[in-house]
């Protein structure tokens, strides 16, 4: 701890001799005071991209820490589903999420829930109540010792019906086929690729791109995303051997509206390596008062 950030890092600049140029990571979100503190010292340098190429590849240790985080999302998950039900708060319900995670040692997390019968988007969660009959859809990202994972799962409160079983299979059925694709060596596109084309072979072509879906999958580096911004059609980053990535179809469809499947796998010379025990399925809950 300091209580005077810039002036203690300056000094140990000053003791390494750090008086050249200096590689800095996350430029974007420094304050301008610190940007010009170590100006003063050295010639800054972006080194984002190094330190992203250096995270890319887990370390049998972070794996571990990474099965661990695993746990943790289908403990967050576990709370999601039994405390989904009419009357409760998107937010109160977000924080049953959350207590449930931190008990299991989560050190960060990340959620995005919505409900509604027709939702637009995942978004952070609102005092909206939740109601009979609604669909709720949530990414659940807890972080542990650094290392991130996602799961994204789908809750019906009720019975779903045809049309509604019938285009979640859809999508199970593009993140099968992608997932017969994915393993080290490939081309992080062919997660968009794959996806796209199963989902366009369903006659949603027009809705494989923005504004109705928002990426196909991204990895995890030394923060949450990486490789890039979002994993797309044009994505040429190819895929390492014990990299972790969040594959995941998530979707809106006209029928139904936004829909959440997928989560993080690690990448393996043939093929794919699934951390979580939540089953991939539509999830139905019987509606209570």
């Amino acid at each position: 701890g300091t209580s005077d950030f810039l002036k203690d890092m300056t000094k140990i600049m000053d003791v390494f001799n750090m008086n050249a140029s200096v590689g800095v990571v996350g430029l974007k979100e420094m304050t301008d005071e610190i940007y010009r503190g170590i100006e003063k010292h050295a010639k800054v340098v972006p080194a984002d991209e190094i330190v992203e190429e250096i995270a890319r590849v887990k370390t049998p240790k972070e794996i571990e820490v990474v099965k661990k985080a695993a746990s943790i999302a289908d403990i967050g998950f576990r709370a999601f589903l039994n405390n989904a039900r009419i009357g409760i708060r998107e937010y109160e319900l977000a924080g049953e999420m959350e207590c449930a995670m931190r008990q299991a040692g989560a050190d960060d997390i990340f959620i995005l829930l919505s409900s509604g019968r027709h939702n637009y988007e995942m978004h952070e969660p609102t005092d909206r109540r939740v109601e009979r009959g609604d669909v709720l859809i949530g990414e659940i990202t807890p972080v542990c010792k650094g290392q991130f994972f996602q799961l994204c799962r789908t809750i019906v409160l009720g019975q779903p019906n045809q049309v509604l079983r019938e285009k979640y299979e859809m999508l199970l059925r593009a993140l099968k086929e992608t997932l017969k694709e994915v393993k080290a060596g490939a081309p992080a596109c062919v997660i968009s690729k794959v996806m796209n084309r199963v989902i366009s072979e369903a006659g949603y072509q027009k809705y494989c791109y923005p504004p109705y879906m928002r990426a196909r999958g991204h990895g995890f580096g030394a923060g949450s995303i990486a490789p890039g911004g979002a994993i797309d059609d044009n994505t040429q980053t190819v895929l390492l051997k014990d990299q972790v990535v969040v594959i995941h179809p998530n979707q809106w469809l006209p029928e139904v509206g936004y829909l959440a499947c997928g989560e993080t796998y690690l990448i393996a010379d043939s093929g794919t390596e699934r951390f979580s025990r939540t089953e991939t399925k539509l999830y139905a809950k019987e509606e209570e008062e």
